[in-house]
Parts: C-alpha cells; structure tokens; sequence
C-alpha cells in the first residue's frame, strides 16, 4: 500500500515538473517593430577642401611643386591662427594625364593633387582660410561643409537614437493591445543604422569664384539626423 502511495506521488512529482520544464521552455510568441527618428541639430564645424593641382612634365617635377605650394598654404593656415590639429590631407595623388586629340594617346605630363581638409568651429574664418590658402597658391576649392563635431555627433546621437527605441517601445504596446496580449521583455536590440549628411554649402573648381561666393556672411545650417532601433519583444 505504501509502496503504491509512494509510486502516485512520485508520478504527480513528475507530471508536474514536466508540465513546469514545458511551460517554461516553451517559445514565447514575439513581436519585431522599427523604430524610427529624425531629428534636427545646428552645424557646428565647417571643412573647407582645397585643393592644391600641379601638372609637370616628370612626375618628380610635379611632386616637388606641389609640396612647394602645399608648403606655402600650411604658412598661410598658419598665419591666420588655423591650428596644425585642425589641418589634414583628405587626399593625395600623382597620374600620368594624357592628350587623347587627334586619334593619338600624347602624354601631357604627370598631375599631383593634393587635398587638404581644414576644420573651423568660427564660420568668420572660412572666408579667411579661403582667401589665404588661394593667395598662398592653391588653385580649387572643392568644397566647403557644414558637419557636426565629434562632440556634438555623440550629444545627438544618444538623443536620436533614445527617440528611436521610444518609437519602438510605443509601436509594440499599439501592436500587443490591437492583439488582446500584454507586452513582455525585450529579446533583443539592434541599432540598424544612425547617420548624417553634411550639408554642402559651396563647392567649385576655381578657387577666385569661391573668394567672391564668399563675400557674404556665412551662417550654420540645420543638418538632420536619422536614427533606426529594431527591437524584438516577448508578448504575454
């Protein structure tokens, strides 16, 4: 009798942890939402490209004259306060440039373009680093940006991307009532993507039409910033 008792309880001992076991392990129904933001921040740094181009008839003569000229821009930076961190080479190459006229391949010479990009949080100056890199002997600008500086970069980003995961969280409470269900813990995050585009303010391949754009106050530029979170969600 005892050992029939003992044989009962030990099978409802097991029904039950195997009921438990299953109901633990058992794969929760989920919800997968994006969320989105965009949100707009002010310009605080500039780039301006320039663009130092040399064509010479060996490829050390170009070299040589181009660094002579990059040489005299970095003074010139220099002269107008741009500090040497605030200055870097974007690119740097030499090519062989060839005349196609006439059905005939005629070597031109060898071109070296040497591209500097020079940062400035005080838009007053671009005009500066403008006039004085042209009269140093630099002869384009390429371009002229509106960006973020790092600093301000990881300020929006963390904005955007909480903007993001708060859109995320209130498209799976939506989703879960619309289903009679109670939203459960996140399974998983993933930030899909978190960008900007800086805004091109001028760019041109002469460097006197840069100067005389210039001629007018430069003012900052919203630039917008976009932030995308896929979220998983357990529902209840």
């Amino acid at each position: 009798m005892k050992t029939n008792n003992l044989i009962i309880i030990l099978m409802i001992i097991l029904v039950a942890g195997f009921l438990i076991y299953t109901n633990l392990t058992k794969e929760k129904t989920t919800i997968s939402v994006s969320g989105q933001s965009t949100i707009e921040a002010l310009a605080d740094e500039a780039s301006v490209y320039i663009g130092i181009d040399t064509l010479e008839k060996t490829a050390e003569d170009s070299k040589n004259k181009n660094a002579e000229i990059s040489e005299n821009v970095l003074n010139a930076l220099k002269n107008i306060n741009i500090d040497e961190k605030n200055i870097e080479t974007s690119s740097y190459n030499i090519y062989p440039e060839y005349d196609y006229s006439n059905n005939r391949q005629e070597l031109k010479g060898y071109r070296t373009l040497n591209v500097l990009k020079v940062k400035t949080q005080d838009f007053s100056k671009i005009g500066k680093i403008v006039d004085a890199s042209i009269d140093a002997g630099a002869n384009t600008i390429q371009s002229i940006n509106f960006e973020l500086s790092q600093e301000k970069q990881n300020q929006v980003k963390t904005e955007a991307i909480s903007e993001a995961s708060e859109d995320a969280h209130i498209k799976a409470q939506a989703t879960a009532q619309g289903l009679n269900a109670k939203l459960g813990k996140v399974k998983s995050v993933t930030v899909q993507d978190y960008s900007y585009i800086p805004f091109p303010y001028y760019a041109a391949e002469s460097g006197i039409a840069v100067k005389q754009a210039l001629a007018t106050e430069i003012l900052p530029r919203n630039l917008e910033v976009n932030a995308v979170v896929n979220v998983v969600f357990e529902l209840n």
